[in-house]
């Protein structure tokens, strides 16, 4: 193997190891040291994670065709340089201000990771006459960084007994670990020349996609991803209600990854066999069925199994819809960070819609709203896919 090839392959393991110390594994902590400190409450929990859902709706796609414009290895650095700042922020907060701060850090690096670190290796990929393997590549790096998340969500509440922002500092030691090896990537020579055309705007790619089947593919995809979002707040308090027991909350989040990492080295199968289109069917019912099957349950562990079984699940083919998009829809290779910024931005924007509306049901019962909200989703579903397959046949 020459050394060219050797250091390319090298992008592989650092990426698996980058996408491990971008998780924010300490986020169940936060709001717990957020109280901690003085003249703080509960409703302020809500202002700084507001501002970091506002940050990531506005940086998602200018942050995918920067990528695309200064090359993709500079953006992943800017990516680990802010996950950096924010855990500094938290780690020498003493007010609201800084939490806010941190938080608007949290979504800017994961605004610029998102989409960058799969455009980033598909070209390497490409350049190793692998990309074919793409999916299952990627599958497996994110199922082994969510098994590794799944570990440190269990060990750095243990570590609150020395004080409660310990755990941060732990993870401050990971962000630089990353920062290391972002600042390690090779990157790739691939670089695509785009068909008699000068560089486009963000407008411009957004109108290259009419007609495509690229905005109805999205709104499929990103109702799931907006109502799968919209209930993480509800999920502890509903298991609560149930009776699941406080001290074993965690367990459920560290279940969920553990099913990812079975998932993600299973689910490529699907895009190798080419059901993609199959699995896009059955989630009009699969989604919505979790949905009404947790509003009648009553048993609280039978819930927190179902939970985590379907955030693993809802994660783990997270990269197969990446490649079907890659496939699919990059009409310019020169931007495929960009495409799937927008992609992910269509996401936001149910998540945000969703988190809304589903408060006000939540407010009057967990179990209506579960109900109601596998019912809607159904029917968003089923809709969208009516016009969706017209443009996939």
């Amino acid at each position: 193997m020459d050394d060219r090839k050797r250091d390319m392959n090298s992008n592989i393991w650092k990426l698996l190891l980058f996408h491990i110390t971008q998780r924010r594994n300490y986020m169940a902590i936060l709001s717990i040291f957020f109280l901690s400190l003085p003249d703080t409450h509960a409703k302020q929990i809500g202002f700084y994670m507001g501002a970091g859902f506002l940050a990531s709706f506005l940086l998602e796609i200018p942050s995918g065709w920067i990528s695309d414009k200064i090359g993709h290895k500079k953006v992943l650095v800017i990516a680990k340089v802010c996950m950096i700042l924010s855990t500094i922020s938290f780690i020498f907060a003493d007010s609201l201000f800084l939490f806010i701060t941190g938080s608007i850090l949290i979504s800017a690096g994961n605004a610029f990771a998102s989409g960058t670190n799969s455009a980033f290796l598909h070209n390497t990929l490409i350049e190793l006459k692998k990309d074919k393997r793409f999916s299952k590549i990627a599958s497996k790096q994110m199922a082994n960084a969510s098994l590794a998340s799944a570990v440190l969500m269990l060990f750095l509440p243990t570590l609150t007994s020395v004080s409660l922002v310990f755990p941060l500092k732990v993870n401050l030691i990971l962000d630089f670990v990353g920062f290391g090896v972002a600042m390690a990537f090779i990157s790739p020579k691939q670089k695509y020349e785009a068909e008699n055309e000068e560089p486009i705007s963000i407008f411009e790619n957004l109108k290259r996609w009419k007609g495509t089947g690229f905005y109805i593919t999205s709104v499929f995809v990103g109702i799931i991803f907006g109502s799968m979002f919209a209930i993480t707040g509800y999920r502890e308090p509903f298991l609560q209600s149930l009776g699941f027991p406080v001290v074993l909350i965690g367990s459920v989040i560290a279940l969920s990854r553990f099913f990812w990492f079975i998932g993600g080295h299973l689910i490529h199968k699907i895009e190798e066999k080419n059901k993609i289109k199959k699995m896009f069917s059955l989630e009009i019912i699969i989604f919505p069925a979790f949905f009404i099957m947790i509003s009648i349950l009553k048993n609280p562990y039978m819930a927190g199994f179902m939970f985590a079984l379907m955030m693993g699940y809802f994660w783990s083919r997270k990269e197969i819809i990446n490649k079907y998009y890659l496939d699919k829809f990059c009409l310019n290779k020169n931007y495929k960070a960009t495409m799937l910024s927008i992609k992910n931005q269509i996401g936001s924007i149910f998540q945000t819609i969703f988190t809304f509306s589903i408060g006000f049901l939540m407010a009057v019962s967990y179990s209506k709203g579960f109900l109601i909200s596998g019912i809607v989703l159904f029917c968003l579903l089923i809709t969208s896919y009516f016009f969706m397959r017209k443009k996939m046949d």
